[in-house]
């Protein structure tokens, strides 16, 4: 996990983000987590222009760390510029989708059959329960003609499965065309349905197109996914704008990725506080009382209500009581118009006030803010959790339109007064 901020006004845009990295690895059946402190998540995006970039969640792309493609892009990019920020992300991930040299056609080959190497277990999961046992190894008891009825529900409920708004059925014929020769050959001795019993071996073809199916619907389920915000000003942009995307990975030879709503700043926005990754201290900041108080609150309203309006038809005793259908429309209509009125009062008092200050704070101040919110995170993960997934040295950048982007606190993993060299080649 991680924290970051992203802070703008009419003036500039300040970005910030924690250090802390976690690593998951597998022991003995179990999951171990180790945590770093010195991780990198904040960039300068373009030497020429005004514009950085954070991420946030995986901390690489298909192997690669995302600091490589970031600075290498960065390289390539040299003093050109664009007229909006929009182009920025489209051109970085135009990079990534065409650079054979940090992704080459193999690495891919090997990570979509590693994706669908790992769906094995769910599909045969799916055969299992139609076959009534609750583990893959039941199956060995199990005749031919019953596996071959239970991958028919397979196939079924496979097919049944939606296809992701980012997905198309060519995703599919892709992944098919790409793995079906090479899981063809190795099903037989390395899927546990095959190797139970060989008389199955005719059943391979359907298992695999079935298999690849269900690996690709569900790809952005299981996918690493990393958050990917730029910010900054476009050449012919005098107002800082926001770009989120998610990026879930190639899948194959195809970048899939999610563009969020922008934030575009113009003369009359409101100044905008945009968390990312862990975000319950800085939401609770923002409005004034902890996301899931407000959650709880919304809930326990609407079953109070509704046990309320119960009970005094029952004390009333009324002849002709309210259908439970006119009593639940009463009930949504009183709740609505209740919640309104303390989210109107969170408006007022917190959110409102706390914009119209940032449009008038001095970049040291932004720069500031933003930085307290995330210690007020980290803060908080270290004294409520035996984890640390928010902590570490905070980078803070300030980017505005004639200053460009401009560092105000961030770590070096070396002593910066022994290596002058490394300040020399930055200029």
């Amino acid at each position: 996990m991680t924290a970051e901020i992203a802070i703008m006004s009419r003036t500039a845009v300040v970005l910030a983000a924690d250090s802390a990295v976690t690593v998951t690895s597998w022991k003995d059946g179990n999951q171990e987590r180790r945590y770093f402190k010195g991780a990198n998540k904040l960039y300068e995006l373009s030497r020429g222009g005004p514009v950085g970039l954070m991420i946030y969640g995986s901390a690489g792309l298909q192997g690669v760390p995302w600091e490589l493609p970031i600075k290498a892009f960065r390289e390539t990019l040299g003093s050109d510029q664009f007229d909006r920020l929009e182009t920025y992300p489209e051109r970085f991930f135009e990079f990534l989708q065409h650079n054979d040299k940090l992704f080459s056609e193999e690495t891919k080959n090997k990570a979509l059959l590693s994706l669908v190497g790992a769906a094995v277990f769910r599909l045969q999961m799916l055969i299992a329960v139609y076959a009534e046992v609750d583990k893959v190894e039941g199956l060995a008891d199990k005749t031919d003609e019953e596996i071959e009825a239970a991958l028919t529900f397979a196939e079924a409920q496979v097919d049944a499965m939606e296809l992701h708004q980012l997905l198309t059925e060519a995703d599919i014929a892709n992944a098919t065309a790409k793995t079906t020769e090479e899981l063809t050959k190795e099903a037989p001795t390395a899927i546990p349905l095959f190797i139970q019993s060989a008389s199955r071996v005719f059943l391979v073809p359907r298992f695999i197109v079935t298999l690849v199916k269900l690996a690709v619907k569900q790809f952005i389920q299981y996918a690493d996914q990393t958050g990917v915000v730029i910010a900054g000003y476009g050449k012919e942009e005098y107002f800082p704008a926001l770009e989120v995307y998610d990026c879930y990975g190639f899948l194959g030879d195809r970048l899939i990725l999610l563009r969020n709503e922008p934030r575009m700043m113009d003369a009359n926005s409101p100044a905008v506080i945009q968390p990312f990754a862990t975000t319950h201290m800085i939401d609770t900041f923002r409005t004034g009382v902890a996301p899931d108080v407000l959650g709880s609150i919304y809930g326990s309203t609407n079953q109070a209500l509704t046990d309320l309006g119960a009970r005094v038809m029952a004390e009333c005793g009324a002849q002709m009581p309210l259908t439970e259908e006119r009593l639940s429309a009463l009930v949504q209509e009183a709740h609505t118009e209740h919640t309104d009125r303390w989210y109107q009062q969170i408006r007022n008092q917190h959110v409102f006030p706390l914009s119209n200050i940032i449009h008038s704070l001095p970049l040291p101040d932004m720069a500031g803010l933003a930085k307290s919110l995330i210690e007020l995170e980290s803060l908080k993960e270290r004294v409520t959790r035996p984890s640390e997934s928010v902590s570490g040295p905070i980078d803070v950048a300030v980017i505005s339109k004639h200053d460009g982007f401009v560092w105000i606190d961030r770590k070096h993993y070396f002593r910066p007064e022994l290596n002058p060299r490394f300040f020399k080649r930055a200029e």
